[in-house]
């Protein structure tokens, strides 16, 4: 990993208090970042459904040698997104690196429900929060990288853009948040600022732990078979924040366990997992067909 050294770089991860983000704010803080992260969830005290908090990710990143910051942030409200791009830019001055990770859904996501019986809640839940707010996060962060003419916006999402998953909602959201890299990377690009998306594979995360009823049992095997830790996208992200050539990617869905074979990481276990499939075709286990 010699030359990807991270440690004047400073990146703000959304949505960090667990799963995908705690794992790629580690990452980032392993190069030696300075790693802001926001989420809603303070400490692990205060109430919250699911495990995680953001005293418990920022312990995590100084742990692993970097400088965390949390904040609190409800990315549905812009004045309070707004509030974290202020304080950044007062603190800092700049910004090297924006995840675009926050994300919100249902307690209970519906699994081959037809998309004229789901209700349309779950498409403003799934979007305001994993879409728009991944605009609006990237309009504040452009104007702090555009004075170094350098910077990298990730946008995490997952095979569900490309294949059914889940529901039709949860598809166009993901869908949306590939297509807003690639076009972001086309008006960014005579900037020299970089924008992807990136697909982590089937994630072992604390939302599964908790409750792995949550999702198709035949899913479950299939993360307990090929899974991968949050940790190991983190090290795809801070791979690609290092790289000096990043702006060859721009535009681009890249895949953690490929970037892993070009980058020489792995995951926490020493091993490179199995990429996931670009194949448009359903999983078996989102079968609409069976739930009609």
């Amino acid at each position: 990993m010699s030359g990807r050294h991270l440690k004047d770089s400073i990146a703000l991860v959304t949505g960090g208090s667990r799963g995908v983000g705690k794992g790629v704010a580690i990452a980032l803080a392993e190069s030696g970042a300075t790693v802001i992260v926001t989420a809603r969830t303070r400490n692990s005290g205060s109430g919250a459904e699911w495990p995680g908090s953001l005293d418990e990710t920022v312990a995590a990143i100084d742990q692993a040698g970097g400088r965390g910051v949390g904040l609190l942030c409800d990315h549905s409200d812009d004045r309070s997104v707004r509030d974290v791009f202020d304080l950044i830019r007062r603190d800092y001055g700049r910004l090297d690196v924006l995840v675009n990770n926050v994300f919100a859904a249902p307690n209970t996501m519906p699994v081959n429900v037809p998309f004229w019986q789901v209700p349309i809640s779950l498409w403003d839940t799934l979007h305001r929060v994993g879409l728009r707010s991944h605009f609006v996060a990237s309009q504040f962060a452009v104007p702090l990288m555009l004075p170094q003419r350098r910077g990298l916006i990730v946008n995490t999402s997952s095979g569900g853009g490309v294949r059914y998953t889940f529901n039709v909602p949860f598809g166009v959201q993901k869908s949306g948040v590939d297509r807003m890299a690639r076009d972001m990377a086309h008006e960014l690009r005579p900037f020299g600022i970089s924008a992807v998306s990136i697909w982590p594979g089937y994630i072992k995360s604390e939302k599964l732990a908790a409750q792995p009823d949550r999702v198709p049992a035949a899913l479950v095997r299939l993360i307990a078979e090929r899974g991968e830790t949050p940790v190991f996208v983190g090290r795809a992200i801070a791979a690609l924040a290092a790289d000096p050539d990043v702006i060859t990617k721009t535009g681009q869905i890249l895949l953690a366990s490929e970037l892993a074979t070009e980058y020489g990481f792995t995951d926490i276990d020493g091993k490179v997992p199995p990429p996931p499939s670009r194949d448009p075709a359903p999983l078996s286990v989102f079968s609409p067909a069976t739930a009609i």
